[in-house]
């Protein structure tokens, strides 16, 4: 038996210590904790059925509230957002430690295309998928985490749409409405989102910015414009040195220059101890920060994987790769109430546990045998 009433007071605390409650009237607010409920409860499906199912509701109660129901969605997610943001700065300053704001894209397959379904999803279409190696059907969303050390949290989900603009838009975009504070945030990204725009936006918001590099983009050694494929191939060996970080060795290059649209940077040209040379394991970072080590620069850089782990979790327990919903609208509602459930699960027992631990201690705290 569940304790359904136990988790909507937890719910219904969480929205007023965040001040939800300024934001939603009492029928949103009971309609997403009994989502949220859902989410936690049944697993990895996000399928209205689910919701209607534990909270004894008909399923179209819940399509209509998130395709149709008034209520600021927008509001909600800028309230989770500064919520999170707020909750990891604190932890950060508290520990002297800076909070990594991760960003990349992931794509969600359905089986299905839209031309051979007789109630097609709306927004869809075809997305590389690098998983896959070839254009898949289907959404391709944004997402954004915030880390210190290992607690981690869904900073955000969008959903990759014309009306959204392109990524690198959306990256541009979140920067601009990051909360003020007055810890050190470093940005990571990989080499598809390094770019001019999002530079100088680091640089303007006084974020250290740190990424991968494609191996063809353009360095000015001495003045000479040469790929930084073929600087790496022409450098004598004395000019790496050997570098250990996670326990693992790599050679590497520091270059400090210009680059095409960037007039100073750090860039770092690195092999795998046993792979010096190989020209397919050569890997190019760039950092904003002139004062960092190369062992700091790629020690730093290790906490970008904390988004893959993100986007793997609400795969598994959130549903962002099975859900049901048809409305384009309800599809971008539901990745807004995404990010508000992992954030509610991090905060529920003041120790900001793990999404699958909080969600298995939450489970068993309401579950009487």
């Amino acid at each position: 038996m569940v304790d359904i009433i136990a988790a909507r007071a937890q719910i219904g605390k969480f929205f007023y210590e965040y001040g939800f409650h300024e934001i939603l009237s009492s029928v949103p607010q009971n309609r997403l904790a009994e989502i949220i409920f859902g989410l936690a409860m049944k697993g990895n499906q996000s399928k209205t059925t689910d919701f209607a199912e534990l909270n004894q509701r008909v399923r179209t109660t819940y399509g209509h509230f998130l395709s149709k129901g008034k209520w600021d969605e927008e509001k909600v997610s800028q309230k989770q957002q500064e919520g999170a943001f707020r909750k990891l700065a604190e932890l950060a300053l508290a520990r002297q430690k800076p909070l990594y704001l991760s960003i990349d894209d992931t794509v969600i397959e359905k089986k299905k295309p839209s031309s051979q379904a007789k109630r097609p999803m709306e927004g869809t279409g075809w997305h590389y998928s690098h998983l896959e190696g070839k254009q898949v059907f289907g959404y391709q969303v944004f997402g954004a985490n915030i880390n210190v050390d290992d607690v981690s949290l869904c900073y955000c989900l969008r959903r990759c749409c014309s009306e959204n603009g392109s990524k690198i838009d959306m990256a541009v975009q979140l920067l601009d409405t990051l909360p003020e504070t007055d810890a050190r945030v470093i940005l990571q990204m990989d080499s598809w989102y390094t770019c001019k725009a999002l530079w100088d936006k680091a640089l303007e918001k006084h974020i250290t910015l740190i990424g991968a590099m494609k191996t063809n983009r353009i360095l000015y050694p001495d003045g000479h414009r040469r790929s930084a494929q073929d600087y790496a191939a022409m450098l004598p060996n004395g000019q790496y040195h050997l570098a250990t970080v996670g326990g693992h060795e790599y050679w590497i290059h520091r270059y400090e220059g210009a680059l095409n649209g960037i007039d100073k940077a750090v860039v770092l040209l690195s092999y795998p101890k046993n792979a010096f040379g190989n020209h397919h394991a050569l890997r190019v970072f760039i950092c904003s920060d002139l004062t960092l080590s190369d062992e700091e620069i790629l020690a730093h850089y290790t906490h970008r994987w904390n988004i893959e782990v993100m986007f793997k979790q609400q795969k598994m327990y959130m549903g962002l790769k099975t859900f049901m919903l048809r409305s384009a609208k309800a599809i971008d509602r539901l990745f807004i109430i995404l990010p508000l459930t992992h954030f509610f699960f991090a905060v529920l027992y003041d120790t900001l546990l793990p999404l699958s631990a909080a969600i298995r201690c939450f489970r068993t705290a309401l579950c009487m045998f």
